[in-house]
């Protein structure tokens, strides 16, 4: 079920109610706030890195427009979402909390962007913005980057069973690659 509350009265909504696009430059210019909430079934390229049998996301997310920095526009993207999948470990599901405020500044252009000195940018993530900025695409590309490389609990002991190779017929008739090796060692 989405909810959204639009504060920002130049956002362009679907037909459901659900703002897909918003000129990001007015965000900021504005200072205006947007915010709403997603579900998995939003962020197709999220859930396609979780588990396909157990994966999940509810997030809720706002924006507020900023005065940037170095006349650059900016915005305050701020993130909390609870996010399912499986335990590398042991197996069972396991959620991982994302609850984060990720200042960013806009630019025109990719050459804009390259143009300003990696020392420059502080904490600000540089993003290419547009009059039409796609608002999901944005949002889950921030998640994405925030999920842990192996999602696992703090506390969990490994599936024993899970991480033994099962023996079967085929592997046990395979020979052993370096055998070839062996001969050659005895021929000198």
């Amino acid at each position: 079920m989405r909810k959204f509350y639009v504060i920002d009265s130049k956002a362009q909504k679907r037909t459901d109610g659900f703002m897909q696009y918003t000129d990001i430059f007015e965000l900021s210019r504005a200072r205006a706030e947007i915010s709403g909430a997603f579900t998995g079934s939003d962020l197709p390229d999220l859930m396609s890195m979780l588990d396909e049998e157990i994966g999940k996301a509810d997030v809720r997310w706002h924006a507020q427009g900023t005065a940037g920095r170095n006349d650059l526009p900016g915005a305050d993207l701020e993130l909390c979402a609870r996010i399912q999948t499986r335990c590398v470990r042991c197996g069972e599901p396991v959620v991982i909390e994302i609850d984060k405020t990720v200042p960013f500044l806009f630019v025109k252009n990719e050459k804009e962007a390259n143009d300003i000195p990696i020392e420059e940018d502080g904490d600000y993530e540089i993003v290419v913005g547009s009059r039409k900025f796609d608002l999901a695409a944005w949002i889950e590309e921030e998640l994405i980057l925030s999920l842990p490389v192996f999602a696992q609990h703090e506390d969990c002991q490994p599936d024993e069973e899970r991480l033994h190779t099962k023996q079967t017929g085929k592997t046990q008739e395979r020979d052993n690659p370096f055998a070839c090796l062996a001969a050659l060692k005895t021929k000198k």
